[in-house]
């Protein structure tokens, strides 16, 4: 902390900036690969440095370092690239005012990842892979897992100095599995940063994980082709949070909204009044923090509330540009990275029904439980491949499905919302968008009569 005070005050003497942000970062990461009994990888890496961002006449000017003996040396680097860039620029940046924040944020953690074993984390690897091959139809598994600890720390001029006690982990299961001549994969995803190797032996045992994971795959094996058309669909918390994130959360950044139709939908209403969808602190959500990375306060917002499109995510220039306020969307990857606007949880809000009401008067249509992968587009157009689901017929899930995708236009797909269930369901993963941030999606059960085809 004393060299990077030193480093601000040098600069807040000797430039002329309208804003200077040291973020540095020191944490100790172990990843653990295993595939079919060997493990691929077994490591355990220190990252550790500064990123400087330095707003000067308009225009930013980055730069990173993990060399922290001459940080004086890197902030001028930033400041001459921000001197260069606003040559360019034909509209100045302005940031939205905040109030200086100083603070220490605590982890939540029960069992820091860090002061587990690494014996206890392979062991645990291989009990669940043995879980697995128990089933006579896997053929192949493998899992990756990671964690991460240690310490965050943001400076600014403006007098924000706030320090995280950060911690995470995450385990993905992939499992490949043949029968009567048919091949199936199925994946799983857990992960936290609320909670630490709890989440592991209490939340999310390899028994619990080991069940989801046969069930996805026998699913497929055991599954038929889905006829082709536009059916009444019910689509479970994990498929209705792919959605939320990919095909509408996306546009809700307001570094894409600009150039998306939510640009001039903002306060418009595109669903049904009992739909509401939202950008939240979420119990066991993978995007939870107190503050962003350009210390803004992380606030819960409602991207759709009752119907109406409502708010975007912002960081503080959008926030300027857009006259609102910021709500703590600034993330970055590491210290390599400057924070841009991102996504944490996004979600579908629940509302009334039970799951036997969505389905009961359905004579013929689907349910779609999990998804494989899914993509966007800016209109949001979307498709996702499906790793779970069942037929409805005379309203009572029936037999499974395979070869299985969705695809639609979210925003007409909203319009066809009938009804949204009362329960609730996330999952954790990562998003890419330039660099990689850790997300959750998810949210009820939720009927679609028509605005997805499936196929």
């Amino acid at each position: 902390m004393e060299a990077l005070e030193k480093a601000l005050r040098w600069a807040e003497e000797n430039l002329k900036a309208e804003y200077i942000e040291l973020r540095y970062e020191d944490l100790r990461k172990t990843t653990l690969g295993l595939k079919d009994g060997v493990f691929t990888s077994f490591t355990g890496k220190l990252h550790r440095g500064v990123a400087i961002r330095v707003l000067a006449d308009g225009a930013w000017g980055f730069a990173s370092t993990s060399d922290l003996t001459n940080l004086e040396k890197k902030i001028e680097e930033a400041y001459k690239l921000a001197k260069a860039a606003a040559q360019t620029k034909r509209e100045k940046i302005e940031l939205a005012e905040i109030k200086p924040v100083e603070d220490f944020v605590k982890s939540k953690m029960r069992i820091k990842p860090r002061e587990v074993d690494i014996e206890e984390k392979v062991n645990h690897l291989r009990e669940l892979e043995k879980i697995l091959k128990e089933d006579e139809a896997v053929k192949s598994v493998q899992i990756r897992y990671e964690d991460g600890g240690g310490k965050k720390l943001l400076l600014t001029n403006e007098g924000t100095r706030i320090e995280w006690d950060y911690n995470y982990l995450y385990q993905g299961t992939y499992v490949t599995g043949k029968a009567d001549g048919k091949l199936a994969m199925a994946r799983d995803s857990i992960g936290a940063v609320d909670y630490g190797w709890e989440l592991m032996t209490e939340k999310e045992p390899n028994e619990r994980v080991a069940e989801r994971l046969k069930r996805k795959m026998w699913s497929q094996l055991k599954g038929i082709a889905p006829k082709r058309g536009e059916w009444p669909i019910v689509a479970g918390p994990i498929v209705v949070g792919i959605i939320a994130h990919e095909a509408l959360g996306h546009l809700a950044e307001a570094d894409l909204t600009i150039n998306s139709p939510f640009k001039d939908l903002i306060g418009k209403q595109i669903a049904p009044e009992f739909v509401t969808m939202s950008e939240r602190i979420v119990e066991g959500g993978f995007g939870n923090d107190k503050y962003d990375d350009e210390g803004v306060p992380v606030k819960d917002i409602h991207i759709i509330e009752n119907g109406i499109l409502k708010e975007i995510m912002l960081n503080r220039e959008y926030a300027a540009k857009w006259g609102m306020e910021p709500n703590g969307h600034a993330r970055a990857e590491s210290y390599r990275y400057p924070p841009i606007i991102r996504m944490r949880n996004t979600i579908f809000e629940p509302g009334d029904h039970s799951f036997e009401e969505l389905i009961e008067d359905i004579k013929f249509g689907y349910y779609v439980v999990d998804f494989r992968g899914g993509q966007a587009q800016l209109n949001s157009a979307f498709q996702v491949g499906i790793q779970e689901g069942y037929v409805i017929r005379n309203g009572e899930i029936a037999e499974p499905i395979r070869d299985t995708s969705i695809t639609g236009v979210a925003i007409e797909a909203l319009k066809k919302i009938s009804a949204v269930g009362k329960d609730f369901g996330l999952e954790v993963g990562f998003c890419g968008k330039g660099q990689t941030a850790f997300v959750s999606s998810g949210g009820p059960h939720m009927r679609f009569d028509g605005g997805i085809i499936i196929g």
